[in-house]
Formats: C-alpha cells, sequence, structure tokens
C-alpha cells in the first residue's frame, strides 16, 4: 500500500504536460531573449531568416527538425530543451535519479548536477561527494555568488588567504569576488551542496 502511495505522489509531483504547455515557439523567444540576442543575430548565427524566425516564434510556422538543430546549436542548448514540458511550470520534480553526472574532478571526487533537467533555470544545484585523499580543486569558478552546505563529514575551504572548516551542517557564502578551493579532510568522507547560478554552473 505504501507504494502504491508512494507512486502515486510521484506522478502528482512531476504531471505530464499538457499539449498546450508545448509551445516550441515561445521557448525559442525565451531562450533568444534569455541569451541577449535580437533576431537579425540569431538570423546571422543560423542562416535562417529573421521573419521566419520570427513566424516561429509567434507559432505560425512550425520548425523542421534542421532548424531546431541550428536554433539550438546558437543557443548551446540540446534541442529537447524545446520540448520540454517543464519550461514554464511553477514547480520541477527533480528525482535523484535523474541527476546527471558529471566528470570526476578526481578519483575520490564524484559530483552531480540536481538541476540538470530543469530549463532557463536561474540555479545550478550541484552534490559533490569527497571518499578520500585528493588534490584541492574548486566549484564554480569567480563571478558569481554561491553557498556551500556540507551534509556529511568535514571539508576545508580556502578562500583567498583564509581556511574555513565546514563540518555537518556548517555553511558558507561566497561572493562573486572570492576565489574558493576545496580541500578534503585525509580522515573523513564529506558531501557538500553547492549552489550558484545557472549561467556559470562550471566546474573548474
Amino acid at each position: 500500500m505504501a507504494k502504491r502511495e508512494n507512486l502515486s505522489r510521484r506522478k502528482s509531483a512531476h504531471p505530464a504536460a499538457k499539449e498546450a504547455d508545448i509551445r516550441v515557439g515561445a521557448k525559442i523567444r525565451a531562450y533568444r531573449l534569455k541569451k541577449g540576442l535580437s533576431l537579425t543575430t540569431l538570423s546571422e548565427l543560423t542562416g535562417i531568416a529573421a521573419s521566419n524566425l520570427s513566424s516561429i516564434e509567434l507559432d505560425k510556422t512550425s520548425p523542421t527538425l534542421a532548424t531546431l538543430v541550428k536554433i539550438a546549436t546558437a543557443f548551446r542548448v540540446r534541442v529537447g530543451a524545446f520540448l520540454d514540458g517543464a519550461l514554464y511550470r511553477k514547480a520541477v520534480y527533480c528525482p535523484k535519479e535523474e541527476a546527471e553526472q558529471q566528470g570526476d574532478l578526481d578519483a575520490a571526487v564524484s559530483v552531480h548536477r540536481l538541476t540538470g533537467g530543469v530549463s532557463l533555470n536561474d540555479i545550478d544545484a550541484r552534490l559533490m561527494s569527497i571518499a578520500g585523499p585528493c588534490p584541492p580543486f574548486s566549484v564554480h569558478p569567480r563571478g558569481t555568488d554561491r553557498f556551500l552546505y556540507c551534509l556529511t563529514g568535514v571539508v576545508k575551504v580556502r578562500v583567498d588567504d583564509e581556511t574555513y572548516e565546514l563540518r555537518s551542517g556548517d555553511g558558507l557564502y561566497l561572493l562573486p569576488e572570492a576565489s574558493a578551493e576545496f580541500l578534503a579532510d585525509d580522515r573523513n568522507p564529506a558531501s557538500i551542496l553547492v549552489v550558484g547560478t545557472s549561467e556559470s554552473g562550471r566546474f573548474a
């Protein structure tokens, strides 16, 4: 019975998008505006006439797959992002099974992007697991606000000339100009939640 209730809860938290919610043109326009591109600039990047792009954005014409590929390439996103029904939802369910595993920074460090399935999100959340000793490494480059939260274990964070020791339940807020470097504790495995802005959410 409990299993059935859990499945029902998951279904309601991650509802199937209705056909009316899938507006490819509106999503393309949203990406274009987010990137700060004009129709003319997008036309130059894709080789598609600005008038045709305008018709696509207004949903007057349906783009072919080849056209979507060109537009997605210009935006540096996957084609499926235009078809993602989660784009205009007020809430998006992010199950652990859909977390994106990033390239490991070291054999002892694994990184999972928790918000990878959310389109046009302004927040980038990643879970870092440190299994043992590893060289110093940084997360999120300078230029964005970041918040680090130690879930388990102990981890040291070097910020310029200062070093902070974070234990389970401790957090550290970093301003954009702060350069942070993680120093793993040789004695304890640790897991850290790192939250920053998605535009610069790249691991160094």
